[in-house]
């Protein structure tokens, strides 16, 4: 018990330390991964700011230029107002230009202003704009000779004669730079997607393979064009090394461009590795601690438990002077007390039993004795005398034949329960020979249901009470009268009553037959009395049973006997 009782609080308390410590851990790395998507939602979304607040200054940019009128402004002014505007925005573009409808320019920057003639790989860039004369266009990214890895953005000007289109190329690597100023975090590469998966800015890292001749990159057999067309938001692949990365998405509110956050699983897990240092060290501790813990509370409940054992066995073996007294006022010490609550009970019912087994045995004894007082067989043989010489020689052997019967019942195991058949029985053979003896003529009237006749009384039972009613209510048979036994059932409890309709007696009279062990016949005349049935049955079935006796003067006397229901058969059933 005490090995069981220490394994399970060790086990529970060492199991709370470890749940504990999990949820901990997995809400910290939650967190952790939690903050990380905020940080670079947050990042994504200046990123975007950016985007879009470069382009309404490049807007501002082609603004200023095609709100000059062309036709009241000469090329040299134009050139001034180009090359001012390069100046001025030197920060964000490689070069401001306008395109002639001949497919010269007027340029910005040093080399637009020497050739004045546009590349050929820009020649479209007019006819694009032309195609949308009410809008800007953004062309690119692709690679110029000029400025390198090159976005275009133009915008026709209308009314314009000749025509012409204003135009400026983005320097992409002052963008980047932005771009990396606004990530400070090496463990986050942020990059910048054409709607075809060209890279406008930034660079993939974290094992990604970059393919310069097409601007492009891809991790683990997923193409940067195939993540900038996926419609999820947030993708997980693996790069060359097998480690996850994490990629979180976000189109930009301008020129259809996706900005894609790349985040490595690595920098986590390190972020983790000191967490999980202490949480080697926490378990370590609660280790220790459940080991103390189980040890207090294993000592806290075995030492009352075994002390309360001990006490059990030796009140087991029958010494039940033995008490816990316990000086505590938890469980175990509202349990030591109850126990020797219950001890002090149990020696006061076997003090009673014993008590009650000595009474049942003295009252069965008084009954025996009353059977074969000598005065009842002189006044019976007396009784066979006087029959004899008054010549009623028919009354001898009815008389012989009930003294047999009553002494042959009479001396029978006390303890044996017997039918009411059996004790009506008797009771005709008893009044038979008092008939002889009295010379008068009593008469038992039976008022008794079948199923009664089979209910269980103790043997003995009427024969005090019909004797009683003899001596005391027709005086000692010297009055004749009735003798009525009626029995009937309430519920589960048999009734059997014995009523006279003789003197009577008073309350006094009534109450001292059931307090008093001798019949008012006096002490030469000793009987069972009516005290005897009334405790025979209380001992026997408890103290809601027993006899009532109900009397008035000139009006007879009822014996009421109060048993619970029970035949034969019904007790080999229960």
């Amino acid at each position: 018990m005490t090995v069981k009782l220490f394994l399970l609080c060790f086990i529970f308390v060492l199991g709370s330390v470890l749940l504990i410590s999990q949820l901990s851990y997995q809400f910290i790395k939650n967190q952790i991964r939690d903050n990380d998507y905020y940080y670079i939602s947050q990042m994504l979304s200046k990123v975007d700011q950016y985007v879009s607040l470069t382009s309404a200054t490049l807007n501002t940019i082609l603004f200023s230029v095609s709100s000059s009128n062309p036709n009241e402004m000469d090329m040299e002014s134009l050139e001034s107002r180009v090359s001012q505007l390069y100046e001025i925005n030197s920060n964000y573009v490689s070069d401001v230009y306008v395109i002639k409808e001949d497919m010269s320019i007027v340029g910005g920057n040093i080399p637009s202003k020497v050739l004045k003639e546009l590349p050929p790989d820009r020649n479209r860039i007019y006819e694009l704009a032309a195609q949308s004369p009410y809008s800007m266009i953004v062309i690119g990214p692709y690679h110029s000779s000029f400025s390198g890895w090159t976005i275009t953005m133009a915008k026709y000007i209308p009314n314009s004669r000749p025509s012409i289109v204003a135009a400026l190329d983005i320097d992409l690597s002052s963008f980047e730079q932005t771009l990396l100023k606004i990530n400070r975090e090496e463990s986050i590469n942020i990059v910048i997607l054409d709607e075809k998966g060209k890279i406008i800015a930034g660079k993939p890292g974290h094992g990604g393979i970059l393919q310069p001749e097409t601007s492009s990159f891809h991790f683990g057999g997923l193409t940067s064009e195939e993540i900038a067309q996926s419609n999820e938001s947030t993708i997980v692949v693996r790069n060359s090394s097998e480690h996850p990365i994490t990629m979180i998405k976000r189109l930009t509110s301008r020129f259809n461009w996706t900005i894609v956050s790349i985040n490595s699983e690595q920098f986590l897990t390190r972020s983790l590795k000191k967490i999980t240092d202490y949480l080697y060290v926490l378990i370590a501790i609660g280790f220790i601690l459940s080991l103390m813990i189980a040890l207090v509370i294993t000592r806290y409940i075995r030492k009352p438990m075994s002390q309360l054992l001990n006490k059990i066995n030796l009140i087991k073996h029958g010494n039940l002077q033995e008490r816990v007294n316990m000086n505590r006022k938890d469980e175990f010490g509202i349990l030591s007390g109850s126990f020797d609550q219950m001890v002090d009970q149990i020696s006061d019912l076997i003090e009673n039993l014993k008590e009650n087994k000595e009474l049942q045995r003295l009252l069965e004894i008084q009954m025996l004795q009353s059977q074969i007082n000598p005065h009842f067989l002189y006044n019976t043989l007396g009784s066979i005398s006087n029959a004899v010489s008054l010549g009623r020689y028919e009354k001898v052997d009815p008389v012989i034949r009930s003294l047999i019967a009553i002494l042959e019942y009479g001396v029978a195991d006390a303890a044996v329960q017997v039918t009411l058949r059996e004790e009506l029985n008797n009771i005709r053979d008893y009044i038979e020979i008092q008939n002889v003896r009295n010379n008068q003529y009593f008469e038992l009237v039976e008022q008794i249901e079948e199923p009664l006749m089979d209910q269980l009384v103790f043997r003995m039972l009427l024969q005090p009470i019909v004797e009683n009613s003899l001596f005391h209510g027709y005086q000692g048979g010297r009055i004749a009268g009735e003798v009525i036994i009626q029995a009937y059932r309430e519920e589960n409890v048999a009734v059997i009553e014995v009523i006279d309709h003789g003197v009577g007696m008073t309350e006094e009279q009534t109450s001292s037959l059931l307090h008093a062990g001798v019949s008012r016949g006096g002490d030469r005349r000793k009987r069972i009395g009516l005290l005897n049935i009334h405790q025979r049955i209380q001992l026997h079935h408890g103290s809601a049973y027993g006899l009532t006796i109900s009397s008035a003067p000139n009006k007879g006397t009822c014996v009421r006997a109060v048993f619970p229901y029970l035949t034969r058969e019904r007790e080999d059933h229960l």
